[in-house]
């Protein structure tokens, strides 16, 4: 593309303080060669140095600062509004371009599309970071499945995404939402905007630099999942009965220990059924029909765990094969041993925290998240 024909873009940044990466993505944006683009950074409470090393780019990039912390969804409207390209390209500030040419990779992609999902990759070695690569892994999957057999957007990773400004206009801007990403996507469903998934150019993503952090960040998913499921249930219902194999594959891959959690759940025995054992158990030195109804017993509910184990065993195969062609579809790695332990270990623990915030939306009616700030 020659810089005669670029088409305009605004690239927006919005961050609390400056993160480790933050300052670091402004250089490589500013730096790209794109020429028609325009750097907006919004930042809350920003630290000293953060605004110190901000002033180099006086000039460049327009700084907005903001004493008080007002929230992403704040920051990411308030430079939609100043914002004058034809594209408007979000960026979280913990990911950084994967490659050269990013802008114009970008606006590449979005030729004939109103929206467009950057893929994401996990960087990091640590177990934590090894495990939420495979959360991506699934997210990048969907969203490919999703762009290539609907062609709309049902939800989307706010971390890096695409709009083309008539797009965004219909929407009306990102929704005042604890998931505005979700929320904002499933508007983009509903106004018909033609949706693709950018597999090239990418971002590179930092993982929560702790559990501690990773638990946070998941409190604050699986709350903002059920305001965003407790919201629009009609219209997934429809969505569903549109698409029930897609829909389907996509939450299994979202979740692939769902369905041993399930069979493993099912395949415990009933307390009135482990009394009437223990009641058995007692009686079988008194005549030994009791004992062999005791034994009887026992091999029942042996039964029930190899079943659950048998089920376990062919849900991982079954998802290795997915995930193995999810990553190759993506451009991403799949490592066998880390797979396992992400199936076995950390997807039940990550599905576990999600159906407690369910529970703590639709039952207890708690909405709030902590340290999180939600304005329009």
């Amino acid at each position: 593309m020659g810089q005669g024909d670029s088409i305009p873009l605004s690239v927006v940044i919005p961050s609390y303080r400056g993160s480790r990466r933050f300052l670091e993505l402004v250089d490589k944006v500013v730096n790209d060669d794109y020429s028609e683009k325009e750097v907006i950074v919004v930042v809350d409470e920003p630290l000293p140095e953060v605004l110190q090393e901000l002033k180099k780019y006086d000039g460049t990039v327009r700084v907005i600062v903001r004493n008080g912390r007002h929230g992403k969804v704040s920051a990411l409207n308030q430079a939609y509004r100043m914002a004058r390209g034809e594209i408007i390209l979000f960026l979280d500030d913990d990911v950084v371009p994967s490659q050269e040419r990013f802008l114009e990779g970008i606006v590449k992609a979005m030729e004939g599309y109103d929206i467009g999902d950057v893929r994401k990759v996990i960087t990091g070695t640590s177990f934590l970071a090894r495990m939420v690569y495979y959360d991506y892994v699934g997210f990048n999957y969907g969203n490919y499945l999703i762009a290539k057999r609907i062609g709309r957007c049902i939800a989307f990773n706010g971390a890096a995404v695409a709009f083309k400004r008539e797009g965004l206009d219909k929407v009306g801007g990102f929704i005042k939402a604890v998931s505005e990403d979700l929320e904002t996507g499933l508007r983009s469903y509903v106004v018909g905007l033609r949706f693709t998934y950018i597999k090239d150019p990418a971002v590179l993503n930092d993982p929560p630099s702790s559990w501690r952090e990773w638990f946070g960040q998941r409190v604050r998913w699986s709350i903002g999942a059920a305001l965003w499921v407790k919201n629009n249930w009609r219209l997934f219902l429809r969505i569903v009965k549109e698409n029930p194999s897609l829909a389907a594959l996509v939450v299994l891959l979202l979740f692939p220990s769902l369905a041993s959690m399930v069979a493993a759940l099912l395949a415990h025995a009933e307390l009135f059924d482990k009394l009437l054992w223990l009641l058995f158990l007692s009686l079988s030195s008194y005549h030994p029909a009791f004992a062999l109804i005791t034994l009887a017993m026992s091999y029942r509910f042996l039964y029930t765990l190899l079943k659950a184990l048998v089920v376990s065993l062919i849900s991982f195969v079954i998802f290795s094969a997915y995930f193995y062609k999810a990553a190759k579809a993506t451009g991403m790695r799949f490592n066998i041993l880390e797979f396992a332990a992400y199936f076995f270990l950390y997807s039940p623990l990550w599905l576990t925290m999600l159906l407690a915030g369910f529970i703590r939306v639709l039952v207890f009616k708690k909405t709030d998240v902590k340290g999180w700030v939600v304005k329009g």
